[in-house]
C-alpha cells in the first residue's frame, strides 16, 4: 500500500484520520479508517510507515515494540 492508496481509502470512507498499529492479540498490523479495519501484513505495514515517516501529516511512534502511525489530512 502506498500513501496515495491510503489517502484514496481515507477519501472513499470520508475520514480525515487513520491509524496503523500492531496488535499483539491478532499478531498483525491493523489499519483503521473510521469504522473500517484492514489487516496488513508486516512487510506492507512497515513499508507504509517508512513511506509516511517524513511527512507532516503522519505521527510515527513506538507501540509495544512496533512502529505505529497516526495519519491526519
Amino acid at each position: 500500500m502506498t500513501k496515495k492508496e491510503l489517502f484514496n481509502l481515507m477519501t472513499t470512507y470520508n475520514s480525515r484520520s487513520a491509524s496503523l498499529k500492531f496488535y499483539d492479540m491478532a499478531d498483525r498490523y491493523i489499519l483503521t479508517i473510521g469504522d473500517h479495519h484492514f489487516d496488513l501484513n508486516d512487510h506492507t505495514a512497515e513499508n507504509l510507515i517508512v513511506d509516511l515517516k517524513d511527512n507532516t501529516f503522519a505521527t510515527i511512534t513506538d507501540h509495544n515494540g512496533h512502529k505505529s502511525a497516526k495519519i491526519t489530512k
